[in-house]
């Protein structure tokens, strides 16, 4: 009786202990999207493949506001902005998580948000973002 009891315990601490990969993968996706919305492009480029970082890096440059003013605006709407992750799908295939979320853009109105997926996929170890939609 003593055995199985420790059996059984044991078998629940090793399932408490493993998540799912596609939640793995949903945290990462949720950890990238807080990184963007705050502006902190540099740390949301770590959660991404180097052809997307370089993207996030290149697109978006600090400086590229004409005024103080608009950008302080564009700040205030990023970090207002929220977002839900409403799905995560491991492809049987290729083990790679497709992650869909939904953007509320600061000051929409009613249903205002709008659909949107990422792809992930383990790449030395990590999850990282492939593609974004």
């Amino acid at each position: 009786m003593k055995r199985i009891l420790i059996t059984a315990v044991i078998a629940i601490f090793a399932l408490c202990s493993c998540t799912p990969k596609a939640d793995k993968a949903a945290a990462v996706a949720g950890d990238f999207l807080t990184s963007f919305f705050n502006m902190d492009y540099a740390a949301a480029a770590g959660y991404c493949t180097s052809d997307i970082a370089d993207m996030l890096r290149d697109t978006i440059a600090a400086g590229d506001y004409p005024s103080e003013e608009i950008r302080a605006k564009v700040v205030e709407a990023s970090k207002k902005t929220s977002f839900k992750i409403v799905s995560s799908e491991v492809e049987e295939e290729t083990g790679a998580v497709i992650i869909g979320y939904e953007i509320r853009p600061y000051g929409a109105v009613g249903e205002g948000s709008i659909p949107r997926t990422m792809r992930l996929e383990k790449i030395d170890g990590s999850w990282k973002i492939v593609a974004l939609e």
